[in-house]
């Protein structure tokens, strides 16, 4: 080939390339949604949304919704979700970037499992009426990266998400720690025989006899125990609320500082755990064995210190010399 035709064919191509970029910036190419690789993906800021919806591939789903300033599960009894757990994923997903993309075709779409009718996680984030954020993610293309899809546009990226982070079951999203009670909020503990109360910077047990004085690490750790009981679910109101027509097999008052007594009552049930009613929520949650079966070997007595070794002998009586005189 000679140099001319080389030449010729070089600059051809070279006007082939500019009239392609020229199309595809002008032309309305649905790839070019993508703009810049740092623009956030889907531009939400975290604290507006009111809402948030994530359907799996079976179309099981769970829904989050933002009640004061913590989150609950209302289709899950109203059962208080995880804020802590709630608030990252919104973090997550309001930092995520529009990247490059991996494909535009309706056929990628579902080959990687981001398509309208065919995905691992559809999420949804509304802000009151307004949806702010629609999301679909699919398959895993290596460790801490997933493909995903913003609803209404072709491109499919790769992004630092996993859809552990967005589970559909109601247990993975529930606040277990509901119940818990900071212990420098309470002022006294009371079970069934003993009251524990805070003064002078430890737990002291009330109406001591003369003498007597409070285990004091026995005594803290009953009350950590008892003020941070965690839960597994909540259970079904029906299934469980016959049960508390008997007699409890635990129940214990906390008593805050400033006013104010929640009650917790404890009953078994057919199986490793007890099923727990606490005064100041309208739920049957389960509690596992270990932790109900715990606080049920304290009593009163095991609060006390133990006495002290008695005395010893007067120093006389163990004289070596008096004893080897008495000898004689």
């Amino acid at each position: 080939m000679s140099m001319k035709k080389t030449i010729t064919l070089a600059a051809t191509l070279l006007v082939v390339q500019i009239g392609l970029v020229v199309a595809l910036q002008l032309g309305g190419n649905k790839a070019t949604d993508l703009k810049t690789p740092n623009t956030p993906l889907l531009g939400f800021t975290p604290e507006a949304v009111t809402t948030l919806t994530i359907t799996g591939p079976e179309k099981e789903r769970i829904v989050l919704q933002k009640s004061g300033s913590g989150w609950i599960l209302p289709d899950f009894f109203a059962a208080p979700a995880s804020t802590e757990q709630v608030t990252a994923l919104l973090a997550r997903l309001a930092g995520l970037k529009q990247g490059f993309a991996v494909a535009t075709s309706a056929a990628a779409a579902k080959r990687f499992k981001v398509a309208d009718d065919l995905f691992e996680r559809h999420v949804v984030l509304n802000a009151g009426d307004s949806v702010v954020g629609d999301l679909y993610v699919g398959t895993s293309p290596g460790f801490r990266q997933i493909h995903a899809r913003r609803a209404g546009s072709d491109p499919v990226l790769a992004v630092e998400l996993s859809t552990f982070e967005m589970e559909t079951a109601a247990d993975q999203w529930l606040d277990k720690n509901m119940f818990k009670i900071k212990e420098e909020e309470i002022e006294a503990i009371t079970f069934a025989g003993f009251t524990l109360q805070h003064k002078e910077k430890a737990w002291q047990l009330a109406d001591l006899s003369e003498g007597q004085t409070t285990d004091a690490k026995a005594a803290g750790d009953l009350v950590a125990k008892a003020a941070d009981l965690t839960i597994q679910t909540v259970l079904k109101p029906q299934e469980v609320a016959p049960l508390f027509s008997a007699a409890p097999a635990l129940q214990y008052s906390v008593t805050r500082k400033g006013g104010g007594t929640v009650d917790f009552r404890l009953v078994k049930a057919d199986g490793d755990y007890y099923v727990l009613k606490q005064s100041e929520r309208d739920l049957y949650c389960k509690v596992h064995s270990l932790q109900v079966e715990s606080l049920l070997k304290v009593n009163r007595d095991s609060l006390l210190a133990k006495a002290q070794a008695a005395e010893p002998e007067k120093a006389g009586d163990d004289n070596p010399e008096k004893a080897e005189e008495g000898s004689k």
